[in-house]
């Protein structure tokens, strides 16, 4: 059974609903960012796929953890394994590949069900609404394909030109509990977001039609 690895930010890991999508096909192996340095070459061989997924803290962080993330993202890219990155996955793809991460000029966040804006390519569907969770985002980069950009930010998701790499800034793994959770360790409601209820109503609305779209997305990659 081939063996997917998921890359997680938080103390609990909470993967959504992406686990319950791969794990009749798939051996799904979760590690904590903080652990990936105990990977070495073999056993990042092993894996079919790598999912890194969002957290707290910057893509542009120094941290001891963030760089080490960096240095795993060498290994695996140099190892040619399909990646995908969702929101600050997408961002240490995007800054390893070249791009600014920043904050919008005005401070603004996104948080939030927002429509990603479809480039020429099928993988977005016109008018498509994800979950947006961020107070930074990416630009682009002569690396990149551009999939959809966003609405305050360059980039909303993206491929590496030649290699089977994704990133998607949205959150199309989201379920309600993690939304709750994400919202209640909020520090302050920045100008940009939505309230939990207004997201809540809105998850009730897309919820089953982005379920179909990450599950044709992760055959399609995987």
């Amino acid at each position: 059974m081939k063996k997917i690895l998921l890359v997680t930010h938080h103390n609990y890991s909470d993967t959504g609903i992406i686990s319950n999508l791969l794990h009749s096909k798939y051996l799904i192996c979760n590690i904590s960012f903080k652990n990936l340095p105990l990977l070495n070459q073999s056993d990042i061989c092993e894996f079919e796929a790598i999912i890194i997924f969002g957290g707290k803290m910057s893509a542009n962080s120094k941290s001891v953890h963030i760089q080490n993330e960096y240095k795993f993202l060498s290994k695996a890219i140099k190892l040619n394994k399909k990646i995908i990155g969702i929101c600050l996955g997408a961002q240490l793809i995007a800054k390893f590949y070249g791009s600014i991460i920043k904050k919008s000029k005005n401070k603004e966040v996104e948080i939030g069900y927002r429509n990603t804006k479809k480039s020429n390519n099928s993988i977005i569907n016109i008018n498509s609404k994800f979950l947006q969770f961020h107070n930074e985002g990416i630009s682009i980069n002569s690396n990149m394909e551009i999939l959809s950009s966003g609405n305050l930010f360059d980039v909303d998701a993206f491929k590496i030109k030649n290699n089977e790499i994704y990133g998607f800034q949205f959150h199309p793994e989201v379920n309600s509990k993690m939304i709750k959770d994400w919202y209640s360790n909020l520090k302050s409601l920045n100008m940009g977001t939505d309230s939990l209820s207004k997201i809540l109503k809105e998850h009730k609305v897309y919820h089953k039609k982005n379920y179909f779209w990450l599950n044709k997305i992760l055959n399609r990659i995987i």
